[in-house]
């Protein structure tokens, strides 16, 4: 078949590197401008650019995908289909047409649950136990076509999103591959989505990663994980800055202290804090302009005891 290839995080990659193993060389590899990275803010190409550049496959990057000179680019390539993971612009209805046989997503949820930009994130925010990937036809709504495959996994108790998201990447190649091989057979799946059991998980901005220590302990944990380790769940420092919270469990101590109020200290376990309801334990954190370290190091260096109150914004005074 005749293929085009849209993507961009690292996360796309391991589907493009299969359908290259499995001699599905896509024609050319649609991805997003490169962009500003690292302290230096240098331009950088994207993962799936560098990937499908290794690989000789020649690249797009265009500003607006549904660009008429884009368009003419794509109809001359004659594609049979057009697959999608995780790219970064909605493809237009002029565009979805160019292909003989459509277009399909690569989604990483098991739709309906979870539509929308940030479905792995959302997975664990809502204490899902299982999650998977989907490959959905392509139509004009937001991850709204007919379903043709699914592949589900089981969430670990304290996965957090970075593992999930490898973990997903590969099942997703899988799942693509899987996918490609019905349609070569002439088995073409076309399931109707129940849009009464459809969730949203929009693109997050960085205060939905704003910590609160009124949270439940099972909820302040979840928000950890569902933003580690990049960008970091945070709690805003009282002078100014952040920690982060790469790591979190659930405490056993009942409620009773304020918020905020170190119950513990635990070489292994890091610190212990007094939530509204019920506690937590910080074991890895990162506080503004420093290295990563255990909670237990953390309350070291800021000088806390049990009793004392961490320096944050929301603790209790």
């Amino acid at each position: 078949m005749r293929l085009v290839y849209f993507g961009t995080p690292a996360l796309a990659v391991p589907a493009l590197t299969r359908l290259v193993d499995e001699g599905r060389r896509p024609l050319l590899v649609v991805t997003r401008r490169d962009r500003p990275k690292g302290r230096g803010l240098k331009l950088g190409p994207s993962p799936v650019r560098v990937a499908a550049e290794a690989r000789g496959i020649p690249v797009a990057t265009p500003a607006r995908v549904g660009a008429p000179e884009e368009l003419e680019r794509l109809r001359a390539l004659e594609p049979d289909l057009i697959l999608l993971a995780a790219y970064g612009q909605i493809l237009s209805p002029e565009l979805l047409a160019v292909p003989r046989i459509g277009a399909l997503n690569l989604h990483f949820s098991l739709l309906p649950r979870h539509r929308g930009a940030s479905p792995i994130q959302a997975a664990i925010l809502a204490g899902d136990q299982e999650t998977g990937v989907t490959t959905m036809w392509m139509t004009e709504g937001l991850d709204e076509g007919p379903l043709f495959s699914s592949c589900r996994i089981s969430i670990g108790a304290d996965e957090d999103a970075g593992s999930l998201t490898a973990r997903l990447a590969e099942v997703g190649a899988a799942c693509l591959s899987e996918t490609l091989t019905k349609i070569e057979r002439g088995e073409v799946i076309r399931e109707i989505q129940d849009s009464s059991a459809a969730t949203y998980a929009p693109k997050l901005a960085r205060e939905d990663s704003r910590l609160s220590l009124l949270d439940a302990p099972s909820l302040f944990a979840r928000k950890v994980r569902a933003f580690a380790p990049k960008p970091g769940a945070y709690l805003d420092l009282e002078r100014g800055g952040s920690l982060q919270v790469l790591a979190a469990s659930p405490g056993k101590s009942a409620a009773g202290p304020a918020p905020g109020t170190v119950l513990a200290l635990d070489r292994a376990q890091g610190l212990e804090a007094a939530l509204g309801q019920g506690s937590v334990w910080l074991r890895r954190v990162r506080q503004s302009g420093r290295n990563e370290m255990s909670g237990f190091d953390y309350a070291n260096g800021a000088r806390l005891n049990t009793g004392s109150l961490l320096p944050v914004k929301d603790a209790g005074r």
